[in-house]
């Protein structure tokens, strides 16, 4: 007995000390699904309803000067087959999971300055039919400064963000987790026309643009309760592709290495790899009229596969999920 009791106490030590680290594997895997939702709220489409706030420089107009005060309502509805629900290294569910999306925001350039000011709220509700556990809802706010060039938007565009997020149970009945994210990065990109010439230099050169290629790289701090909290450094290469005034693609890979702050004397240190591709079908205005399709929302029917793979020092937190699925998505701006 008296060898049996220290293992257990070490055993029970372990556990307890590892607990707050345990917590952070989710971290990943939902900066994962906001990039996937972020790849489809950026797609080229000919409607261009999408707040901006990407983190994939390719998205239409994220680094082109607002011409007014504007504000725009965003829906999504993701419908999609995910291969490891609970996000473990082996043996994770196979589930269908209903994310629905509602989020509005509001641009504006800042007096004449080469800045623009983007606020954004957003409520998200997750469900998985083979995994309830892992059900929540969470609610984000955003602020994002960005330096923007009125006569070229293809110019260098540095930006800072403050992204509080808010974690409750579902139907939003209890709190559990809030992420305070302070964020600081850089988007550039390049677009050409359908002979893949370079689109020359101008305030605006969406109608021309067929194929553009960009990368945001940023470094991240996050404040997390409960802790721990995390820095993290992300290189984002992403590409767009108009095939026609219906169809158009994107590829973005969504690249992060992320250093939690120490527990008990342990750092927890990850790696995150995603690549996601999206095909969106733009419902064409004939279908419906010009006025119905606006009230509609413009909608757009959005194909994805993803695949993501984190890499930890902690082998209990590395995995790897699919995600393959289609949303309906919509937008309103004033």
């Amino acid at each position: 007995m008296s060898k049996v009791l220290p293992s257990i106490l070490a055993f029970a030590a372990t556990v307890f000390a590892a607990m707050p680290i345990a917590a952070q594997v989710k971290d990943q895997h939902e900066d994962a699904n906001s990039a996937r939702y972020d790849a489809m709220f950026g797609m080229p489409g000919s409607y261009l309803v999408a707040p901006q706030t990407n983190v994939f420089a390719t998205a239409p107009g994220l680094e082109q000067q607002a011409r007014r005060s504007q504000f725009t309502i965003n829906g999504l509805v993701p419908m999609f087959f995910n291969s490891n629900a609970e996000a473990i290294p082996t043996g994770g569910t196979n589930s269908a999971e209903f994310s629905p999306i509602l989020g509005i925001s509001w641009s504006t350039p800042v007096f004449d300055l080469p800045l623009r000011f983007t606020a954004n709220a957003r409520a998200e509700v997750d469900r998985f039919t083979q995994a309830p556990s892992v059900d929540f809802d969470k609610v984000a706010l955003s602020g994002r400064l960005q330096v923007v060039d009125a006569n070229n938007d293809q110019a260098y565009s540095p930006y800072v963000s403050y992204v509080p997020r808010f974690d409750f149970t579902p139907f939003y009945k209890e709190w559990f987790a809030t992420r305070q994210d302070l964020n600081f990065g850089v988007n550039k990109r390049f677009n050409f026309d359908g002979d893949f010439r370079r689109i020359a230099i101008s305030g605006d050169t969406f109608a021309e643009t067929i194929w553009s290629f960009g990368v945001t790289a940023a470094i991240q701090r996050r404040f997390r309760d409960p802790a721990p909290g995390s820095w993290a450094a992300f290189v984002i290469p992403s590409m767009t592709y108009v095939i026609s005034p219906q169809w158009n693609m994107s590829l973005g890979i969504d690249m992060e290495r992320r250093a939690f702050d120490s527990v008990n004397g342990f750092n927890q240190e990850d790696w995150f790899l995603e690549p996601i591709l999206t095909v969106e079908f733009v419902l064409p205005e004939r279908w419906f009229g010009s006025a119905a399709t606006t009230a509609m929302g413009r909608p757009a029917l959005d194909f994805q596969v993803a695949y993501e793979k984190n890499w930890s020092n902690v082998a209990a937190f590395n995995y790897d999920v699919w995600h393959v699925g289609a949303a309906l998505k919509l937008g309103w701006r004033f």
